[in-house]
């Protein structure tokens, strides 16, 4: 008579894990491509100042430092200037190291120092 065989709980939990671990990556990857698919951001003198410090910052993981950083961005918010794209491009990365992504903010900054070089 046929008997079926009951798949072990060991083996649904690693093909349960497996299939989690994959759609992390796929995620992972999506929002890579997300992030470095956009159109470089020319900086100004503040903004590439303000890059450089928030490299700073994210290397020493300074939540007291990102603070003031964040202020900072804040009250560029408030003026008047055609750099809502390296306002929005900084406060990214702040969001990014606020989650604890310390590594992919201090990625993300070098990358918009080293898209200077185009300008």
């Amino acid at each position: 008579m046929g008997s079926t065989v009951k798949p072990s709980n060991r083996n649904q939990t690693s093909t349960r894990s497996r299939n989690v671990g994959l759609a992390l990556a796929v995620i992972a990857c999506a929002a890579s491509l997300w992030y470095f698919s956009r159109s470089p951001v020319q900086l100004d003198h503040d903004g590439y100042d303000l890059t450089i410090a928030l490299y700073r910052v994210c290397n020493q993981r300074d939540t007291e430092a990102l603070q003031q950083i964040e202020s900072r961005l804040n009250e560029m918010a408030g003026a008047p200037s055609q750099g809502d794209h390296q306002r929005e491009a900084l406060q990214d990365v702040v969001q990014e190291a606020r989650q604890g992504n310390w590594r992919d903010a201090m990625i993300a900054c070098r990358t918009l120092l080293e898209e200077q070089v185009r300008y």
